[in-house]
């Protein structure tokens, strides 16, 4: 049977997550990373006083792969698609 790999990788701000899942089932399976919500703040200050504040607010990240179940009667897809997601650098 032939392997089934699933991979995902986020890196946000230099906080990094990697999800990879390798399988020989023969029907492939869900694989979701979800962060809800993320908050960025830099504080930059000239001679010791505050001069700006850089903010980036991101909400709802969500990378979801599920597999496509064949219709009754159907015949279930032999060789799924490979792919890969990669956030960051």
């Amino acid at each position: 049977m032939a392997l089934q790999r699933d991979e995902i990788s986020i890196d946000i701000a230099g906080v990094s997550m990697k999800v990879s899942r390798f399988s020989t089932l023969s029907d492939a399976f869900e694989v979701t990373a979800v962060i809800p919500r993320v908050e960025l703040r830099i504080w930059r200050y000239r001679d010791g006083k505050l001069v700006e504040v850089e903010e980036k607010i991101l909400n709802s990240i969500t990378i979801a792969h599920s597999p496509r179940h064949p219709l009754a009667g159907e015949t279930p897809v032999k060789n799924p698609p490979k792919w890969r997601i990669t956030f960051g650098q």
